[in-house]
């Protein structure tokens, strides 16, 4: 039998919140990269960070 209580549940939605800033920071991070590619067109560029603010969306 489980038995949560209330600071189990904080923690756990503490843990949950620095997970989710932890993947946002890798996502900015990889689309300031994106950004200053230099031999990558700029509809490539606008792909690419598409593909990266879906993450956010559906995680």
């Amino acid at each position: 039998m489980i038995v949560l209580n209330r600071e189990k549940i904080i923690d756990g939605l503490i843990e949950l919140k620095k997970e989710e800033e932890l993947t946002n920071e890798i996502i900015f991070n990889n689309i300031k990269s994106i950004v200053n590619l230099d031999d990558v067109s700029n509809q490539e560029k606008l792909k690419l960070i598409n593909n990266e603010l879906g993450k956010i969306l559906f995680n």
